[in-house]
């Protein structure tokens, strides 16, 4: 019962919007270029891997509510700056 459970409810948990993450992604590289802060440098001051910066940019992943506030606090901006594009 339990797997059957997990197996119906993985079919809903990876919902993707593709065009948006991909569109995420550009609008952070632009706002990381803007400031001339390289990939490692948004990492260092957003406590975030280095690696996972530009998964973010390329549209590989798509970043946790929490590690949007941790990109906006790195790139100095209020986090709904990272949603508007």
């Amino acid at each position: 019962m339990a797997l059957t459970c997990f197996l119906y409810f993985s079919e809903f948990a990876t919902v993707k919007n593709q065009p948006f993450i991909d569109a995420f992604g550009k609008h952070l590289r632009k706002l990381r270029e803007e400031r001339s802060l390289s990939q490692e440098e948004l990492a260092n001051r957003s406590g975030i891997a280095f690696s996972q910066i530009g998964r973010f940019e390329r549209g590989v992943r798509s970043p946790t509510l929490s590690t949007l506030e941790a990109l906006a606090r790195g790139l100095r901006v209020e986090p709904k700056a990272l949603l508007d594009f």
